[in-house]
């Protein structure tokens, strides 16, 4: 582990990822992470949507992911451990997916909600479909 993608939503389960990474950084010393936020774009139903309020709608979103991408900039700091961040707008899956091939990842390392099987049945949940959609081994943070 060495080239990891860090998916940052900015929940708990997110930000354990991070410590667990601060916690392997004396066994990977070389480690280099990247983390990415990802911004789905909006549902919009209906006919028509002025593109004026569907650009301000993306701006605004990836104002967001800049904040949520501080959290984790924050937590990383002065660690030792050196870090590339990412915004992105798409859907979240294969924005992960074409992030790890981008920067090399060779691995991701994601925390997740801990769904219960009937949710994940229902939903579905972006772990999940992470575990089997990146080519490179997923470590789930609980």
């Amino acid at each position: 582990m060495r080239n990891v993608l860090l998916p940052f939503d900015g929940s708990e389960p997110a930000r354990r990822a991070i410590h667990y990474l601060l916690d392997l950084k004396d066994e990977y010393p070389d480690i280099q992470v990247h983390v990415i936020n990802v911004q789905s774009p909006a549902k919009v139903y209906g006919d028509y949507v002025p593109a004026d309020m569907l650009e301000r709608m993306r701006d605004g979103a990836m104002a967001h992911a800049r904040e949520v991408i501080g959290e984790a900039t924050a937590l990383l700091e002065g660690s030792g451990i050196r870090f590339d961040t990412h915004a992105v707008f798409g859907e979240v899956v294969h924005e992960v997916v074409q992030a790890v091939k981008a920067f090399g990842c060779d691995t991701v390392v994601m925390g997740t909600r801990g769904m219960s099987n009937l949710g994940n049945l229902l939903m579905g949940s972006v772990a999940t479909r992470v575990v089997h959609e990146v080519p490179v081994p997923v470590l789930l943070v609980k």
